[in-house]
């Protein structure tokens, strides 16, 4: 298999099967496959049943957890690693990558031979679908220090079917365990090579390659002669953030305007090819009751326009607007090497030349991306980490608290925004214990922000996967976190894999 994923980096506490998807670790629970028009299942794996609430108590949790489970090691599985790798995750020490995503916890204890009690910083209702981190041996925590650089990386110790034979740069090699506690899988070795142009691995498929992931217009000419396409939905979005740190693009007029000024359906229909849906606040049909569709932008060049000349920015000349001496222009990054990106941003950049805001795009390699940059460039990012809550989905992207230096990842609210009605219908909703309720405070978060959106968002994209036939019937893709490649698409169910 082909993977842009860079190889290696198989730590939990850097985002290694952070929503289920690994196949060297478990967590205690995954997402269900073929369950894609809603919010799917969490899955048991490590645990035995559902999480509940001690008492009633929405800010104490307990899981059984399941007996008879060994590490790839042979040490046996048991609630003290649970305990161990969240604990990790939340101590500073480690300095843990996926850190911000579980700042609703404040200890995990192992309570009994077979619980693990989450104790949290408050009522929290959607514990369900947090639970979803990979689980390694205590003992790799045992000295703390940043977890890029403990031996986890490159050295994974998991309970999964498979265990890591081989590691290069440019090559992994994943075997079956014969000691794995469930079934053991029909496929017996799973080799990922890494390329990251996508036309270069449109075309190692023509050299014999089994399958990769594509962006839609490439899949869909490369799926022949022995190949075809499969589409897996996804709550992967792609905007453009628009950094308080940049006099033009952090202005609140620009934000409305370019909004209201970008046609996100002809975006789906011709860049997309219809493998996706336009996304304006990040919630969707997906979440249920808490979507409110009067909230999302509609395309409207003209109420652009009307927003940018009641708030002073005029028509120059040359088509661009001009404020107090200010040109409404900005550079606006991109990955290259992603067609998909590369096409978005230059849709966008055609649509605000319409409306007289001129958006410079500038290709970009990601290690230019630094947390300095990011405070003043707009730049075409990828989100939907862990997309299963709206907690997980809205709150690291739009809190206040993120818009602090060294809150979260560089990733977080990364266009610096504040809004005091966005926070606290983000913080009512953490700790509300009614869905009805939680439902309507998400709903009062989408009026807020449409009212003053922080960034540019555009489209959810599904993703799209090239597979050999070669004689393997696979199982129904899962709902998609932004995470993708040979880790999820068909290859997500790769254990269950059977011969047809």
């Amino acid at each position: 298999m082909i993977d842009a994923e860079e190889l290696g980096r198989l730590n939990p506490l850097t985002g290694h099967g952070a929503n289920g998807e690994s196949k060297i670790y478990e967590s205690l629970y995954r997402v269900a496959e073929g369950q894609d028009d809603r919010i799917p299942d969490a899955v048991p794996v490590l645990a035995e049943g559902p999480p509940v609430p001690v008492d009633g108590d929405l800010a104490h949790w307990r899981v059984r957890t399941r007996h008879g489970v060994a590490f790839s090691d042979g040490s046996p599985f048991g609630p003290e690693d649970v305990a161990a790798t969240y604990n990790a995750v939340i101590n500073p020490a480690f300095a843990a990558r996926v850190a911000a995503n579980f700042d609703f916890v404040k200890s995990v204890k192992a309570t009994g031979p077979d619980t693990v009690d989450f104790f949290l910083t408050g009522a929290y209702g959607d514990v369900p679908h947090r639970l979803f981190l990979a689980i390694a041996p205590s003992e790799a925590f045992a000295k703390p220090g940043p977890a890029d650089k403990l031996p986890l990386g490159d050295h994974p110790v998991g309970t999964g079917p498979y265990a890591l034979t081989e590691l290069r740069p440019d090559q992994m090699v994943l075997t079956a365990r014969d000691g794995y506690w469930g079934a053991k899988p029909p496929v017996k070795t799973f080799v990922v090579r890494r390329t990251d142009d996508e036309k270069a691995r449109a075309a190692q498929l023509a050299d014999g390659a089994d399958g990769t992931r594509l962006s839609p217009a490439l899949a869909k000419a490369a799926a022949k002669n022995g190949y075809h396409a499969v589409s897996a939905k996804a709550n992967d979005w792609l905007g453009i953030t628009l950094p308080t740190g940049n006099p033009v693009a952090g202005d609140p007029a620009v934000r409305l305007a370019l909004n209201f000024g970008v046609d996100r359906a002809a975006m789906v229909r011709d860049i997309l090819r219809g493998e996706g849906t336009a996304v304006s606040t990040l919630v969707t049909p997906l979440f249920g009751d808490a979507y409110d569709r009067a909230q999302d932008f509609t395309f409207d060049a003209d109420r652009a326009r009307k927003v940018l000349d009641e708030a002073g920015w005029q028509v120059g000349g040359d088509g661009v607007r001009v404020r107090n001496g200010l040109r409404a222009r900005f550079d606006v990054a991109y990955y290259p090497t992603e067609t998909l990106r590369r096409d978005l941003t230059m849709a966008a950049v055609s649509d605000a030349k319409k409306i007289g805001i001129e958006m410079n795009p500038v290709a970009v390699e990601p290690s230019a991306m630094t947390p300095q940059r990011l405070a003043s460039t707009p730049f075409l990012l990828g989100g939907g980490g862990q997309p299963y809550t709206l907690d997980t989905q809205l709150y690291p992207k739009f809190h206040s608290r993120y818009a602090k230096p060294g809150a979260g990842s560089k990733w977080d609210n990364a266009s610096d925004y504040t809004n005091p009605a966005v926070d606290r219908a983000l913080d009512a909703a953490r700790v509300e214990r009614d869905p009805a309720k939680r439902a309507q405070l998400y709903r009062d978060f989408q009026a807020a922000y449409h009212a003053a959106p922080a960034m540019l968002a555009l489209v959810s994209e599904n993703h799209v996967y090239v597979l050999r036939d070669n004689g393997w019937r696979v199982g129904p893709t899962a709902l998609e976190p932004h995470a993708h490649g040979v880790a999820w698409g068909p290859w997500y169910s790769l254990a269950r894999w059977t011969r047809s």
